[in-house]
């Protein structure tokens, strides 16, 4: 009797740890999520925010805001991508 209880212990600590792993599993892809998309987002920002700057002082209004625009959304799905081959190499 005393090895049934211990294979009793034994599958309940295993079934314990299993569930600690499922919630860390959880919160860590609301973390990868989080940093994805702020990584797409600050690329964007950072991009757009220089070609604002760039068109005011050489006074050519739309012309870097635009080309910026298209390269930061370019550096953010860059960053995404290869976030995502990361995740998926373990």
């Amino acid at each position: 009797m005393s090895e049934f209880d211990n294979l009793k212990k034994k599958i309940e600590l295993t079934k314990n740890k299993s569930k600690v792993n499922l919630s860390k599993n959880n919160n860590n892809t609301v973390g990868l999520t989080l940093r994805i998309s702020t990584e797409l987002v600050a690329a964007v920002f950072v991009a757009t925010f220089i070609g604002y700057y760039l068109d005011k002082w050489l006074g050519t209004k739309p012309i870097f805001i635009i080309i910026l625009f298209i390269v930061g959304v370019a550096a953010g799905i860059f960053n995404v991508v290869r976030s995502a081959k990361m995740i998926n190499k373990g």
